[in-house]
Order: C-alpha cells, then sequence, then structure tokens
C-alpha cells in the first residue's frame, strides 16, 4: 500500500471536517468513528488496487517474450491490462 494507515487517517479526518465545514453532511455520531469507517473504505480501496497491480506484474512476467520491467513497453502493456482487470471486478481506475 502507498500511504500509512496513519496517512489515511488523517487524509479522511481533512476531508470530514471539509465536508462539515461545507455543510455536505450532517453526523451526529461520534466524529472518530465516521473518520475510522471513512480510512477503512479507502484501504480496501488500494488493498483492490494493489492486487489488480500484482496480477497485472505477473501476468506480464508470465509472458513468453521477456520485457525489461518498467522499460516503455512493460508501461504500455501494465497500463492497458490493468484497465481490462480493473473493468472484470468492476473497479474504477
Amino acid at each position: 500500500m502507498r500511504l500509512s494507515a496513519d496517512r489515511i487517517d488523517t487524509i479522511c479526518s481533512k476531508i470530514y471536517n471539509a465536508l462539515l465545514k461545507k455543510k455536505r453532511i450532517k453526523y451526529k455520531g461520534l466524529p472518530n468513528a465516521l473518520v475510522t469507517r471513512l480510512a477503512r473504505i479507502v484501504m480496501a480501496d488500494l488493498a483492490t488496487e494493489d492486487e489488480i497491480d500484482a496480477e497485472v506484474e505477473s501476468m506480464i512476467e508470465s509472458m513468453k517474450r521477456r520485457i525489461p520491467r518498467y522499460s516503455a513497453e512493460w508501461n504500455s502493456i501494465f497500463v492497458q491490462k490493468k484497465e481490462e482487470f480493473a473493468k472484470r471486478r468492476n473497479y474504477i481506475l
């Protein structure tokens, strides 16, 4: 995961505060409970994207022809296949 749990909590807290300030939400519970729930959603989303990335990398590595990792060709295939894998999972990039 590219972000630490603390960083995700900080971002979710800022989102929560911004939504309250702009009166986009009304929440009567404990603020920390909603921030924690938002953080779980973000972490699950990032984990799904990490899984898709790992699947695509594995698929590229298993190709008969070796493609140098992170070369222009590798990156092109990665982006194309990531979109395909994400669509199969109904995951929006």
